[in-house]
């Protein structure tokens, strides 16, 4: 059954003839009179009774009258719902974020969010992997990668510095590298590597060097790293945007400086990553905006 030939059985019943339905809808009355044959036949009823003057509803046309008002209101109502999720600031929004990034700088910018959009709930996941988004059913996430998946919409953040660095008192103990080579006596904290080695890479302008160093402890937790390296248990290799406070007021010190320090597989680009999706909510939108303009902003990269 045409859902639109309902529409045109709705039209006559409350305008009373065929005529006044096609003005009312903006047709010709011919038009109108094939719809409704055409509905008939479809279902196997006659739906009115005509008179010269007007046409009366069968009591089977009565009943589906009924139906096709109900339908009606239930669609103008979905209309509703669908221009008001699309075209106003509320919904709900799923993100996953890196746990160090996310407690020292997203998890700010995202309770500033709430703040300017109440209506607008958000459940955040703290997690360094990235994973299939749609399985997990996140909106959006960001991430520090080199490569972005390919089935994902990613936005580029920008580069992301990462920072060699110890506690003065560690060096004061052991003494300050003063070349790549002297990191090969000294003690590493890291993020578990795949054979218990961390492959360093060091950049001076010219050429890249890759030392093979052995971590005296490894984890996935950054936050975790940053207070071992803080507690001058060892040297670590942590995102600029982790220990820049603690740089500026001393409490780490940056080693060999004039080195740019890697490991490729960490990755060195922040993306935001979303899965593809031709009309995301205005939230989400406006979220992605938001996102993408403070973090540039906020991020020493």
């Amino acid at each position: 059954m045409d859902i639109k030939n309902l529409q045109f059985l709705s039209a006559v019943v409350e305008a009373g003839s065929m005529s006044a339905a096609a003005r009312r809808l903006g047709t010709s009355r011919s038009h109108v009179s094939r719809r409704l044959k055409a509905l008939e036949q479809s279902i196997q009823v006659q739906l009115f009774r005509r008179t010269t003057r007007r046409v009366e509803p069968t009591q089977i046309g009565w009943a589906l009258y009924e139906h096709a008002a109900r339908i009606s209101q239930e669609l103008n109502a979905l209309q509703a719902t669908v221009d008001d999720l699309g075209k106003n600031l509320r919904g709900h929004i799923r993100l996953s974020v890196p746990v160090a990034l996310g407690q020292q700088v997203v998890g700010p910018l995202l309770l500033e969010f709430a703040s300017l959009y109440p209506e607008v709930s958000l459940q955040l996941t703290f997690s360094n992997r990235i994973f299939d988004l749609v399985a997990a059913e996140i909106d959006v996430a960001i991430r520090v990668t080199t490569t972005p998946p390919d089935a994902l919409v990613a936005r580029d953040l920008g580069p992301v510095d990462w920072a060699l660095c110890a506690s003065p008192r560690y060096l004061q103990a052991h003494g300050t590298p003063q070349q790549p080579e002297d990191l090969l006596k000294i003690d590493m904290v890291s993020v578990n590597s795949h054979d218990q080695r961390l492959p360093l890479e060091l950049f001076d302008g010219h050429e890249t060097r890759t030392l093979m160093l052995r971590p005296r402890l490894q984890t996935e937790d950054m936050m975790f790293l940053k207070r071992a390296t803080l507690a001058g248990i060892g040297c670590a290799l942590l995102p600029l945007y982790s220990v820049q406070q603690e740089l500026d007021n001393g409490e780490l010190q940056r080693l060999l400086p004039s080195q740019r320090a890697r490991v490729s597989a960490w990755g060195d680009h922040l993306y935001l990553l979303t899965a593809p999706n031709l009309y995301p909510t205005l939230a989400t939108r406006t979220l992605i905006e938001f996102l993408h303009s403070r973090l540039q902003v906020l991020l020493p990269i």
